[in-house]
């Protein structure tokens, strides 16, 4: 039994001929009258008898018209209830995010999502790219915000910024007073690095790899946070991204922009590509790029 055949059959019991009910849902009569044969076959009862032009509801047909109606009501409730709760940002979204950008735009975010979509569910992943998009993969993450590369051909993804890097380094560093700061002053001094399996630390190793510098190592580290405790007390400098930099108020570290060919990531909303992003989909990538814009002017007006 299906429900085009339901309709069919409370279009002829309203209308009261086979032709009529064929105008009505817009089909041809053959079409309509093989419908209702299936139907009644399905039942092992006739729904009508035909007199003539006209046709009645047999005890079947009489049975059946009630629960007919009520079925496709509920179809029709369904659908719409669908649409409004869509329409009105309500449902759940399971989001992703790098540990490198999540205590910089997240905490932002968070608040303006809340305000645009009050009746949604927000659930949060914050981890390394990997596995965030082994989760979109599987289908337990619907969206994530990280940077570029990404290669696995499963995952579709949308431009949302560049992120510049920025050199962190002690404010009585010999380099937080040049008048410019280039690439190549980068070589032979302590650097402190992040971890490569974290996806910054390996951009910056590439970035000195391409631009043939080999800074000295002295530590890596996993987090960010212990790179700036580190440059603040003058045991090494280190690239880190603007978005951390904008965020940092506390005056132990400077920093300084890289005059020539600057580095920078691209940070991206990911998803699955057979999967179309879903309105709080949308709404926590506009969130996002709304934050990151709100956290660069500040500082550019001030």
């Amino acid at each position: 039994m299906e429900l085009h055949q339901l309709r069919y059959f409370v279009a002829v019991a309203e209308s009261g001929g086979f032709s009529k009910a064929a105008k009505r849902c817009f089909v041809a009569q053959p079409s309509l009258s093989q419908q209702i044969i299936k139907l009644e076959s399905e039942l092992g009862s006739k729904l009508f008898d035909r007199l003539g032009r006209s046709v009645v509801l047999t005890e079947t047909g009489k049975a059946l018209l009630p629960k007919a109606r009520l079925i496709l009501s509920e179809t029709d409730n369904i659908k719409s209830g669908i649409a409004d709760q869509v329409d009105s940002g309500a449902g759940t979204l399971t989001t992703g995010i790098i540990p490198t950008i999540a205590p910089y735009l997240l905490p932002g975010s968070l608040k303006r999502f809340s305000e645009s979509f009050p009746q949604a569910k927000l659930v949060l992943n914050e981890n390394l790219t990997e596995t965030l998009i082994e989760g979109i993969v599987d289908l337990e993450i619907d969206v994530a915000i990280m940077s570029l590369p990404i290669e696995n051909k499963l995952i579709a993804s949308e431009a949302l910024f560049e992120d510049l890097l920025m050199l962190a380094l002690s404010p009585d560093h010999p380099l937080s007073e040049a008048g410019k700061i280039r690439v190549e002053d980068l070589k032979e001094i302590p650097f402190i690095a992040l971890d490569e399996q974290q996806c910054l630390g390996e951009q910056v190793k590439n970035f000195c790899y391409e631009k043939q510098i080999n800074p000295d190592i002295i530590c890596r580290t996993w987090n960010l946070s212990t790179i700036q405790q580190l440059v603040s007390f003058g045991n090494g400098v280190s690239l880190v991204p603007e978005m951390l930099v904008k965020s940092d108020t506390t005056g132990l570290c400077a920093y300084r922009n890289i005059e020539d060919q600057a580095p920078a990531r691209t940070v991206v909303a990911v998803w699955h590509k057979h999967r179309k992003p879903s309105k709080l989909a949308r709404g926590f990538i506009q969130v996002i790029k709304e934050e990151y814009d709100y956290l660069l002017r500040p500082r550019e007006i001030q």
